[in-house]
């Protein structure tokens, strides 16, 4: 599978995103030791997105909030941490942080739903600057990502997320 990023002309230097599919995005999740997903504003632009995110916790991904992401976790009850999505890139370069439970940083960051700028930037620190795995379950494929999605219509990428909860168990 070729793809292409979502920005014209954004090239990420050699070490480019491995564009995945729904079923082997729920692999990647399921060989992840301590997967984390970072929500973060865009999280209303579509009524379904909350519930994956549901979905996705109760799989056992432990869900950061930024922006004010926090706001819908809380009145879903979904367990959330809530730490702004730059801070979280931070923390997870550093060798010696123990996650956000003490027991250990996560070792993949999955993402969607965040400023897609500040997405990019985010992936492209991770991959220069730590050995976190990262994934974009976004709709527009992130060249600076460990994997992606490639890049669909929206409602593509809504049956994506559908698949990726159901492979999943949830």
């Amino acid at each position: 599978m070729r793809a292409t990023s979502w920005r014209f002309a954004m090239e990420a230097g050699p070490k480019n995103a491995r564009p995945v599919s729904a079923d082997e995005a729920a692999r990647i999740i399921r060989q992840a030791s301590k997967p984390a997903l970072a929500i973060g504003a865009r999280i209303t632009e579509h009524e379904r997105l909350m519930d994956f995110v549901e979905r996705l916790s109760r799989a056992g991904i432990t869900i950061i909030a930024t922006a004010h992401a926090i706001r819908y976790t809380s009145e879903r009850g979904i367990p959330a941490h809530r730490v702004g999505v730059v801070e979280a890139t931070n923390l997870l370069t550093k060798d010696d942080w123990e996650g956000f439970d003490g027991k250990g940083k996560p070792d993949l960051l999955i993402v969607f739903a965040i400023n897609l700028d500040l997405e990019n930037q985010t992936f492209q620190t991770l991959k220069n600057f730590s050995d976190v795995k990262s994934l974009s379950i976004d709709r527009y494929f992130m060249v600076n990502a460990t994997y992606s999605f490639p890049n669909l219509t929206e409602e593509a990428w809504l049956e994506q997320l559908e698949e990726l909860c159901q492979k999943l168990g949830v």
